[in-house]
């Protein structure tokens, strides 16, 4: 029995050959290059300053470009430009096709196809009316207005809370007389 038990520890420390022998040597050798490799390689510090830098730079970014998009003065101004747009080709359109009109300093009275348009100052807005009725706010937050008669046509100004003023020069194609309020 002991002769048995010797022959095979000796068998145990014996090299196994073959196919399946070959292929565990090589699996042992290349886990240990790996092993080496990885103990061996990490980041350098250069490495480590680049990529530090690269997060701050994309760190301080952040506010700056929150900021825009989150700006409300920005948007708003938007707004207003696009609100003036809408209310000069309105006035513009209803001048160049009304019958009659006269121009005072704090109201603009049109009459196209037998209706009175009244343009006038209503609080912070101007309104549209339609003989003497209806409410229909045209622009709102404005400071002051005025409306003034220039040749063949009506200057508009108007200037918002904010202090940005707006203007608008809308010349006849043919001159009309006066109406009666």
């Amino acid at each position: 029995m002991v002769t048995a038990m010797i022959s095979r520890s000796q068998r145990m420390r014996e090299i196994p050959r073959g196919r399946f022998a070959s292929n565990m040597l090589i699996m042992l050798i290349s886990s240990k290059k790996n092993v080496l490799l990885q103990n061996e390689r990490g980041f350098t510090m250069a490495e480590m300053l680049l990529s530090v830098l690269l997060f701050l730079l994309i760190a301080s970014m952040l506010p700056l470009g929150m900021k825009i998009i989150l700006d409300q003065r920005v948007a708003e101004s938007m707004e207003r430009q696009m609100e003036w747009e809408v209310f000069s080709s309105q006035v513009k359109r209803e001048i160049r096709s009304a019958e009659q009109m006269t121009v005072q300093p704090d109201k603009l009275l049109m009459k196209v196809d037998e209706q009175i348009i009244l343009y006038e100052k209503y609080a912070n807005s101007m309104r549209r009316r339609v003989n003497y009725q209806g409410h229909e706010i045209l622009m709102q937050n404005l400071s002051s207005f005025s409306f003034g008669k220039i040749a063949d046509g009506v200057e508009i100004k108007a200037r918002d809370l904010e202090g940005t003023d707006y203007c608008v020069r809308v010349h006849r194609f043919y001159p009309t007389g006066g109406v009666e309020p």
